[in-house]
């Protein structure tokens, strides 16, 4: 294998965890460093009310992760580049480096800002490659480029070129 990359989403649990975890801490902190403010009961109970808000949403996301035990996980070999996202269909491929045309970088500015990395294939198929999981993509692209050496890549791994949307 030239390249791979796997996370799984018990790791993201344990990051929702401790997340809940913090939760008390920081009402702690709050009521410690707020609680000469006037009219701190009522603000403080508002406060407390949100945070078990949230307290709710992310144990059901920790649960949703802990049953689900997928992962995101992307690699190259001589004869297949693949990628998987747990939740994300658009993000998951199957294809031989060799097909690849060209890696690119795109920054669309208009109403906002969104960026993306696009694989161009020989047969006009575009794929997505997804940018939440922190792989090298530097390393990624060093593997392409060694199974398919004419692959056209970006100047930078790291830079995105802008358009701007009219």
């Amino acid at each position: 294998m030239l390249f791979h990359y796997k996370k799984s989403q018990t790791r993201q649990a344990i990051s929702v965890a401790l997340n809940i975890l913090a939760i008390p801490v920081i009402l702690y902190l709050f009521q410690q460093f707020f609680r000469d403010q006037p009219d701190f009961e009522k603000i403080y109970d508002v406060v407390e009310k949100g945070a078990v808000a949230v307290a709710i949403v992310l144990a059901v996301i920790l649960a949703w992760l802990l049953k689900r035990r997928d992962k995101f996980e992307i690699y190259v070999t001589e004869k297949e580049f693949y990628s998987h996202h747990p939740a994300f269909r658009e993000w998951c491929f199957r294809i031989s480096p060799r097909d690849i045309v060209a890696i690119e970088h795109k920054l669309n500015i208009g109403s906002g800002y969104m960026t993306n990395i696009n694989v161009r294939m020989e047969n006009g198929e575009v794929h997505q490659l997804c940018m939440n999981y922190p792989f090298s993509r530097k390393n990624l692209y060093n593997a392409l480029k060694q199974v398919n050496p004419k692959i056209q890549l970006p100047s930078n791994p790291n830079t995105f070129n802008h358009k701007r949307k009219k």
